[in-house]
């Protein structure tokens, strides 16, 4: 037997257990997700009746704008202080950093309750922006589209602070002061060596906080109320209360293929930042 065929040999067997368990927890009930939303007869009618639906169309097109405004605001916010964080000549940087993702270590679901307390008509954030005359008297944040947008975002800031924090403190700082030294201003050097150096970093976050957030379920729910017209939202909806587990089966698939087809674009997006680096 060949060396090459070998060491093939040697790397399938390794690969064997994890290619195992790849398709015994992710391949195998997506396929059965998908046989679910196609029953025998009329394979695509679940899909026909979202897709020739007004109704289901807004849900998913609430989802993907609460994913696109969480996303714009966690790297707003996110990318300023992953950047201070890591340029930070402290000792207690770790510790800042731990600080910064310890809301990761509360569940979705308690923090939910907190801005519910917050949203509310008597609560702080509602009375806030009552007594600045904009809104009426009786406004409450609470079942709003902005108070789950800023609800979801809380819970996600963390998410996107962590992945570009590892990004940015790789980036050799001496290319930030040598563009600054060939007569840059902070913030140009900012721009044409930081941000672009760091465009995995922004494309990765962006990437995590979009899938979470357009299938999340808890904060949307919670904050949003009655009014929380989004694909999670429903996919419980149509499982738990009505009971129609083929339909809800194929939102669940719309739902995944839109995730697929982000990280695709991802992937597609990173690969050409990595030859424009070249």
């Amino acid at each position: 037997m060949h060396a090459s065929a070998r060491r093939g040999l040697i790397a399938a067997g390794l690969l064997a257990p994890a290619a195992l368990v790849f398709a015994l927890l992710f391949i195998w009930p997506q396929l059965g997700l998908f046989l679910q939303s196609m029953p025998p007869g009329a394979p695509l009618a679940q899909y026909e009746r979202f897709l020739g639906d007004s109704y289901y169309l807004g849900v998913l097109g609430n989802s993907l704008l609460l994913g696109l405004c969480v996303t714009l605001v966690t790297l707003v916010l996110g990318f300023p202080l992953a950047f201070l964080l890591a340029r930070a000549e402290t000792r207690w940087a770790g510790l800042l950093l731990l600080l910064t993702s310890f809301p990761l270590w509360v569940s979705a679901v308690v923090r939910s309750f907190a801005w519910m307390v917050l949203f509310f008509r008597n609560g702080v954030a509602s009375r806030l922006l009552q007594s600045t005359g904009l809104v009426e008297s009786n406004f409450q944040l609470i079942g709003t589209f902005a108070g789950v947008v800023i609800a979801l975002a809380q819970v996600l800031l963390p998410i996107m602070i962590v992945t570009l924090y590892a990004v940015i403190r790789g980036i050799d700082r001496d290319l930030e002061h040598a563009a600054m030294s060939l007569g840059a201003s902070p913030i140009v050097a900012l721009w044409l060596v930081t941000i672009r150096l760091a465009r995995g970093g922004i494309l990765a976050g962006s990437l995590l906080v979009f899938s979470l957030s357009v299938s999340a379920f808890a904060t949307p729910s919670l904050v949003g109320g009655a009014r929380a017209h989004f694909m999670a939202v429903t996919i419980y909806e149509q499982t738990l209360e009505l009971l129609d587990w083929p339909f809800a089966a194929a939102i669940a698939a719309i739902l995944l293929a839109i995730s697929i087809s982000v990280a695709l674009t991802y992937g597609r997006l990173l690969g050409d930042a990595k030859e424009q680096a070249r």
